[in-house]
């Protein structure tokens, strides 16, 4: 990484945001992470020639560069993690969940449902994918099971699926330290062994498309988490239906249409407007940030409706139930206790007045201690450190991977690879400097421990 090194600690104070506890405040602590030389920096993302597609590792990370059609991404991604594709096979019992899974999924119709309601890009890079890597077991079965899974999950019978996860705050103007925007995201899941062992961040450069990344694991083709060179940043939490009607055999699945987003709209209202025009199969929501545009929301979909909450004094934060009034009574009611417990926190940490509010301070820094933040909303207690997953705060759900972006200056942190999450350094990367671009700044902090 180009720049100097910065590492900053955060306290793990009992209230997300120290300095309004009595503690130090991290704006103290000499970084640029709030503002700086990035400001002026415009990313022109059209001008870029592709990066050639390779690998590298970067601070406990598989950095893995992507160019060209879909075919050939999915095959020089079999090709530069074939051997983790392999090892996945061979040993990881995520792995082997969904291939156990596959006799079952064959048996109801779900393989073929998922084949066709397949965006065709995904289609062709999991043929370009198996076409790299089929001699170490990755077949077509088995890709597209895995990039269609928000479906095809919410579709298998109950036991083979654990409850929603997923937490995401959005901020900017009066809620943000500078007026910028910033937009955390907890991905919640429990111990899944090939995501942890395996985090990969994707750069994607498709031809004739928005470049992107993904922050995934190997075989990753419908990303839970990215950002695009346009300075949006998506995030997708699962939520459970209300009946019957909210799932539907025809339309899109909502991981795969993060993608398309990513590759397609450099804004806030498209994004919305591509949404709303789309065909719907499952449950799910989508925090979106709009870097450039300063603006967020959280979208609320189903098979039979869509609605997005705006920001509000300057953030909107989602967990795994439906709140809009179009939607709220179409996901399952009563929402789990760890939604509304987690809801209930950041409802405590971003508006103004909130009992711990961070209102008006939030920056990268701020947003890595509310990720980080181990309070029980209702009895103000804090879970022990080191606890992985106990459904009593934000950072104790099962959180597989934490990310910071701050999609307006092409940045963001991400923290996993091991458990807890949340409680592992935040290691940076600069969007513009892995695409090549000249006069990329630098990443600061580089991480934050």
């Amino acid at each position: 990484m180009r720049g100097r090194i910065l590492v900053l600690s955060l306290s793990l104070a009992l209230a997300a945001c120290a300095k309004d506890a009595g503690g130090e405040d991290p704006h103290d602590a000499g970084s640029d992470a709030g503002g700086g030389g990035e400001d002026d920096f415009v990313l022109d993302w059209q001008g870029l020639e592709p990066v050639e597609p390779h690998r590298e590792e970067r601070g406990g990370y598989t950095v893995v560069w992507l160019a060209g059609t879909p075919f050939e991404m999915g095959q020089q991604h079999g090709d530069l993690l074939g051997d983790e594709l392999e090892a996945g096979i061979e040993g990881s019992s995520y792995v082997q969940q969904i291939l156990d899974l596959l006799p079952l999924a064959r048996l109801l119709g779900l393989d073929t449902m998922a084949l066709d309601q397949s965006y065709p890009s995904v289609v062709e890079e999991c043929e370009g994918m198996v076409d790299a890597a089929e001699d170490v077991g990755w077949t077509m079965d088995l890709c597209i099971m895995v990039n269609f899974g928000d479906v095809l999950f919410e579709k298998m019978p109950a036991s083979s699926m654990g409850a929603p996860g997923c937490s995401q705050l959005i901020a900017a103007g009066a809620a943000s330290v500078d007026g910028r925007l910033y937009h955390g995201r907890l991905l919640d899941w429990g111990m899944v062994d090939f995501l942890l062992d395996y985090p990969v961040v994707f750069v994607r450069q498709p031809a004739g498309e928005i470049p992107h990344v993904f922050i995934g694991f190997p075989g990753n083709l419908s990303p839970y988490s990215g950002a695009n060179a346009a300075g949006l940043s998506l995030a997708s939490n699962e939520a459970d239906p209300g009946d019957g009607e909210q799932s539907d055999n025809h339309g899109r699945s909502h991981v795969q249409m993060l993608g398309r987003l990513l590759a397609e709209q450099g804004d806030l209202d498209g994004a919305l407007a591509a949404i709303e025009a789309a065909d719907h199969m499952s449950v799910e929501a989508f925090g979106i940030a709009d870097g450039i545009g300063l603006a967020g929301a959280a979208v609320e979909m189903t098979a039979t409706a869509v609605a997005a909450r705006q920001m509000e004094e300057g953030a909107v934060f989602l967990t795994n139930h439906f709140l809009a009034p179009a939607t709220e009574d179409l996901d399952a009611d009563p929402a789990s206790q760890s939604s509304l417990l987690r809801y209930e926190r950041l409802s405590q940490l971003a508006p103004p007045g909130g009992e711990d509010t961070c209102h008006g301070e939030i920056d990268p820094l701020v947003m890595v201690e509310i990720l980080r933040d181990r309070v029980n909303p209702y009895t103000q207690q804090e879970v022990p450190s080191g606890v992985f997953d106990n459904d009593g705060s934000l950072a104790t759900n099962g959180a597989l991977y934490a990310i910071v972006f701050d999609p307006g200056r092409y940045r963001f942190w991400v923290a996993a690879g091991q458990t807890p999450v949340p409680e592992q350094p935040f290691v940076g990367f600069s969007l513009a400097e892995l695409l090549g671009a000249p006069d990329a700044p630098p990443i600061d902090p580089e991480v934050i421990e």
